[in-house]
């Protein structure tokens, strides 16, 4: 569904991504660790060209989305994205920053997309929350809107950047217990996260990046319980 070849990305001096090469498959749970600095958002923020690469191809479902004629917004309506800080709208209410997007690109009805996004709020625990505003949730219901949000346009694989560093930690387990549910209904997702438990329970491949490269990447059993490369085993020594 993605390949990435050979993909750099500088900020003036700071080489961030260092050539990384990688496939993506329909369906694969792609979980991507690492210290802090390690480039691993910003090799998310690629996929979709929230960041410009420097250098190197994406590739999304046989289009080359890095060359300049295409139109990157017609490819993002496929890829849903969840940040840090969930980027809600404050002044709507959570009905109508769910229902902007689809209804804007003129992809549903107003109609249909009220009643899909009801049927998502119920999907998530939050039926009641559907005219509430983000001033009046948790920052675990936050997210859980946000994850809403972005699934309310059908997207064909879903982007998560630290999708729980931002909560408090008992509010962490809300939002992976949807992401969960999201993965075991076949979502291809691409997650960087700290949450070593998610990465074992619902990865199908864990990445480890470092200095702008991917050091190694495994199945979750093998990564966890038997590291190759001795950056990673230093890391996990101090993240288990």
């Amino acid at each position: 569904m993605i390949i990435v070849k050979d993909l750099h990305k500088k900020f003036e001096h700071n080489h961030v991504l260092r050539g990384v090469s990688y496939h993506i498959h329909q369906g694969e749970k792609i979980v991507i660790v690492g210290p802090s600095g390690s480039g691993k958002s910003t090799f998310l923020r690629c996929l979709n060209l929230l960041e410009t690469p420097t250098d190197g191809e994406i590739w999304f479902d046989g289009q080359l989305i890095t060359d300049p004629k295409v139109n990157i917004d017609k490819i993002r309506e496929h890829m849903g994205m969840v940040f840090q800080n969930f980027n809600l709208f404050n002044n709507l209410s959570i009905m109508d920053n769910i229902t902007l997007a689809p209804v804007k690109l003129k992809l549903m009805s107003k109609e249909e997309a009220s009643e899909n996004a009801l049927k998502l709020l119920a999907r998530v625990g939050l039926s009641e929350k559907a005219d509430a505003y983000p001033s009046q949730l948790s920052g675990g219901q936050k997210q859980r809107i946000a994850i809403v949000r972005s699934l309310a346009m059908n997207p064909r694989v879903m982007l998560f950047d630290e999708p729980t560093s931002a909560l408090d930690p008992e509010m962490v387990g809300e939002v992976l217990d949807v992401m969960k549910e999201l993965a075991e209904s076949g979502m291809t997702m691409v997650v960087v996260t700290h949450e070593m438990g998610f990465a074992r329970e619902v990865g199908t491949k864990v990445l480890f990046m470092d200095e702008g490269i991917i050091m190694e990447e495994n199945e979750p059993v093998e990564f966890f319980s038997n590291p190759k490369c001795e950056r990673l085993q230093d890391f996990l020594s101090k993240v288990l």
